[in-house]
Parts: structure tokens; sequence; C-alpha cells
């Protein structure tokens, strides 16, 4: 009982603390606060540390997101993109929205420090300088040909996902390298296609239109990301040494165009002078005539055609004299009809009394001929000599000249007598 009785009392046995005196008491403070001002630096290091990797994306930009290496799928539109710190995430911002320039000068001449800022008109070179293929770069023709040229490629990244996987780039830099990798070989198969003149000249859009084509087609193949929305040749040039002879020849064959179109130009003038609009399809129609009649084949159509051509379509001079020769027609058959029934009605009294019809028909004739403008009637009294003088008289010419500028207009009934009159012989 007494053994227990002590072990009670030594469990409610109580430790005093003697109070820190004042030095101490200040020393467990200051640590104290020491350990809390830490707890907050760390606190405050651990979210700067964890913040350290956010990124703005600015408005033409899209970014991924490489973790340990690999691409993340999703894609960052503007904005605030938060990732874990680097080395875990690394944030890959890309110019997607905006158009990169680049240009290719691989196929271009090599300018001297002395040239970087000339116009390529002031740029030449002597007979004896001759190409250095580590300086300078052209692209040959199909007429076997040289062409100097630059290129400007502008272009997009679309898809950046194909970018970087495809590129493995962080900036343009990697894209602009693959454009001109690209270039420098399509190009080459495109002026294969083509001579000098087309290339430097006459078709330059073509060039750069197919360049355009061709190079989507290729990053297309390659799952780039990139789309080129704009390809641009210029300071197109032969080579330097002979630019000379090249402009001379290409003055020559500007001149003999001139001169073609100048010709084709006349040609277009007459015929529609000729026949109107209507030229090309009787000039078809008349091929297609000579070349059937060449073949032996039947004419029949075709002649048809020609004539329907003729008498319906065409205009101008041609279509002039057709309706002209009509009306020509009309009036002799006209004036023939007439004559025949002339004939008809003075045949009775012609086989009554002949004498007296001829008479008749004599004084008729004698006034109509007197009455005709540009006759000059002379009255000669009986026992007066005169002269006979051949010829109009001036005054009188005149006149006649006068009345007939004034006839504007072809009046074909003028070409013969209303009527016909058939006159008998013997008659003076």
């Amino acid at each position: 009982m007494h053994m227990h009785h002590d072990h009670n009392e030594h469990r409610n046995l109580k430790v005093e603390e003697e109070p820190l005196d004042s030095a101490n008491q200040s020393l467990a403070d200051a640590l104290l606060s020491s350990f809390g001002i830490l707890k907050a630096i760390m606190v405050i290091l651990v979210i700067l540390y964890l913040a350290s990797n956010v990124r703005t994306i600015g408005a033409s930009e899209q970014a991924l997101v490489l973790r340990l290496g690999k691409l993340l799928p999703d894609v960052h539109d503007p904005g605030l993109v938060w990732a874990w710190p680097f080395p875990i995430d690394e944030i890959v911002p890309l110019p997607t929205q905006k158009s990169n320039d680049t240009i290719v000068t691989s196929h271009s001449f090599h300018r001297a420090r002395k040239e970087a800022n000339l116009a390529l008109a002031f740029i030449s070179r002597g007979d004896s300088d001759g190409l250095d293929p580590s300086l300078d770069g052209a692209l040959l023709t199909a007429d076997a040909g040289l062409v100097h040229l630059k290129w400007k490629i502008t272009y997009k990244i679309d898809d950046v996902g194909g970018y970087i996987s495809m590129i493995a780039g962080d900036d343009v830099e990697s894209a602009d390298d693959l454009i001109r990798i690209l270039v420098e070989n399509i190009g080459i198969h495109v002026a294969a296609e083509l001579t000098a003149e087309e290339v430097i000249r006459t078709r330059l859009d073509h060039v750069q239109r197919e360049m355009k084509s061709r190079l989507n087609d290729k990053l297309a193949d390659l799952g780039a990301g990139v789309t080129v929305s704009l390809v641009e040749g210029f300071e197109q040039t032969p080579p330097l040494q002979i630019r000379g002879a090249f402009d001379g020849t290409q003055r020559a064959e500007n001149s003999k165009r001139a001169v073609i179109r100048s010709a084709e130009q006349a040609e277009t003038k007459v015929l529609n002078e000729a026949a109107g609009a209507a030229h090309q399809s009787l000039v078809d129609a008349m091929n297609r005539l000579d070349a059937a009649k060449e073949s032996g084949q039947s004419t029949v159509a075709l002649a048809a055609e020609v004539d329907r051509i003729l008498m319906e379509e065409v205009e101008g001079e041609a279509g002039r004299i057709i309706k002209d020769s009509d009306t020509l027609m009309s009036v002799i058959v006209d004036q023939m009809q007439s004559d025949v029934e002339l004939y008809r009605t003075l045949l009775p009294e012609y086989e009554r009394n002949p004498n007296l019809l001829i008479t008749r028909l004599w004084e008729s004739t004698r006034q109509s001929i007197f009455g005709e403008a540009g006759v000059t009637k002379i009255v000669v009294p009986p026992g007066t000599q005169f002269r006979i003088q051949l010829g109009l008289d001036p005054e009188e010419e005149r006149i006649e000249e006068e009345r007939r500028l004034q006839e504007q207009q072809f009046d074909p009934s003028k070409l013969r007598p209303q009527k016909l009159v058939p006159v008998g012989p013997g008659l003076g």
C-alpha cells in the first residue's frame, strides 16, 4: 500500500518552469518572428515559382506547351497561358494570324557591296565577266537561257501543331528556311517549262501563280502547318553581260508585234467596211466552201450558206453593192415587162397603119430628146450660116456639174429611160 501511494504521488508531480529573464525572452520572441517571416517568404517564393511560366499570348499569336519535351495537343489562343515552371513545361508562342515575309535570293546574281542599294538598271557587267557558281544564282529556261530572279514569299502559320511537330522551331526562322529550300527546288521546275522571254516579261504572272500553287501543295504534303498567300517575282533579268543584246531583241520583237497588230487592225477595218460585222462569218463559210471543193465533197449546202450570209447578214460596201444590184435588177425587170406590155399595145396599131404609128412615135421621141436636161436647142434663121462647137458651153457645163454633185444618192432608175420605145428603120 505504501508503494502504491508513492507511485500516485509521482504521477501528480507538476513541473514548474522558472520564468526566463528579459534577455532570453527577447531572443525567443525574435526567433519566433524570424521563423514566421521565413515561412511567408517560402510561401511567396513557391507562388512566384508556380507563376513563373505564365505568359501573355498576343492577338496575332497562338501557343503550344511542351511538357518534358513532349508536345501537348491543346492550342492556346491569345490571352494568359499558365504552365508548370521550366524545365517541366515550356510555352512556345507562334505568330499564326499575321503574315510573314521572306526574301529568297538563291536565283539572283551576286551584288557587290557598292551595288547593294543600286536599282537593277544601274548595275552592269562587262562582256568578259562570267558567272560565279559559288556566288551567282540563276534559273535555266526551256530555250536554254539563263534568268536571274528574286522571290518575295508571304505566308502565315495556320496550324501550330503541324508546324511544331514538322518544323520543330519556336519562331518563323525555321519556316523561312523550309520555304527557301522549297522555292529553290520548285523554281527550277517552273522555269524549265518556259522560255527566258516568258519568265522575264510575258508570263511572269503565270510563274508566280505556279510557284504559289506548287509551294502550297508541297507544304500540305509535308504537313508543315504553313500556307503561302502570295508569291512575287522581282528583279527578273537575263544575265547582265547580255542584257543589252536581250533588250535589243525584245525591241525588235515589240516592233514586229506592233506591225502585226497594225496590219490586223487594218484588216479588220477593211473587212468591216467591206462586209460589216458579218465578215468573220462570211470568211469562215467561204473557207469551208473552198475546203469542200478541194476535198471533192458536196458544196451545195455550203454555197447556200454563203449566199444566205451575203443576202441577209452582210453590210458595208459589199452589202450596199448587193442591195444596189437587187434594186437595179428589179428596175430592169420592170422595164422589160413595161417594154413587153408597150409592144403588145402598139402591135395592133402598127398592123392597121404603120406609117402613122411611126410618125407619132418619132414625134414623141423627138420631144423627149429635146426635153432632156443638158440638151441645147439652137434656132437657125433661114439662110444663116453657123459653126458647131463640140462640147457644152462653159456656163452650161458648170450648171450641169452642180446638178450632178447635188445628186448624192444612187438611183438605178436613171440608168435607163422609163420607157423603151421601139423605133422602126428609116427614121432620120
